[in-house]
This record gives structure tokens, sequence and C-alpha cells, in this order.
């Protein structure tokens, strides 16, 4: 019997002495990979800032671009706003031609009616004399 209490105390030993080593080995395994669990850690929470940030920025812009999109649909066709002031533009040209032609023809009448009614003062002149 007291062979087996000092195999039992001898295992108990060896046990003792493994569960040591196994503590020692833990912490040092512990004590080399806790920096770079921190690192990743640290580099994982500034990702997640960083995510967030970047979803909050693709928030505004998808709102500002339907935004957009809205006031492309309000605003009206301009190329046929555009064809329309061209199609005007050269109507206001032809009736400006028009109107400088008449104009012409006008003062050229005016100068001819001058020219009448000085030859009729000046017969009129000459018979009163």
């Amino acid at each position: 019997q007291h062979y087996l209490i000092q195999i039992n105390l001898r295992m108990a030993s060896d046990q003792l002495q493994d569960d040591n080593s196994s503590d020692m080995f833990s912490e040092g395994l512990i004590a080399v990979v806790k920096p770079a669990i921190q690192t990743v850690d640290s580099q994982v929470e500034s990702l997640r800032f960083t995510q967030g940030k970047l979803k909050e920025a693709i928030d505004r812009l998808s709102t500002d671009l339907s935004h957009i999109g809205e006031l492309q649909k309000e605003l009206p066709n301009l190329e046929h706003y555009v064809k329309k002031l061209t199609s005007i533009k050269r109507r206001v040209a032809t009736v400006n031609n028009v109107l400088t032609n008449v104009q012409d023809r006008v003062q050229g009448l005016q100068g001819r009616v001058e020219r009448e009614q000085a030859k009729k003062r000046t017969l009129l002149n000459a018979t009163v004399s």
C-alpha cells in the first residue's frame, strides 16, 4: 500500500510538472500571440469604422443620385426646346430680312414722293410766278 501511495504521489507530481509546463507553454504562447491579436483587433476595429464611413458616403451619394434622377424626370426635354428655338430664330431672321426689304422699299417710295412733291412745288411756283 505504501508503494501505491508513492506511485500516486509520483504521478501527481509528474502531473503538476506537466501542468506547470503546460501553463508555462500557454503563457509563452499568449505572450507571443497577444500583440498580434491586439494589432489585428485594432485594425479590424479601424476597418469597421472606415466601412461605416464608406456606407454613409455611399448612402449620401445614392440619395443625391436619386434626387438628380428625379430632377431629370421633372425637367422638360431640352432638345425639343432647342429645336423650337432654332426654328424660331430662323423665322425671326426671315421676318427681319422681310422687314429690312420693306423698310428699304418704303424709304425708296418716300424718296420718290419727296422728289415728286419737289417737282410739283417747282411747277406750282413757276406757274404762280
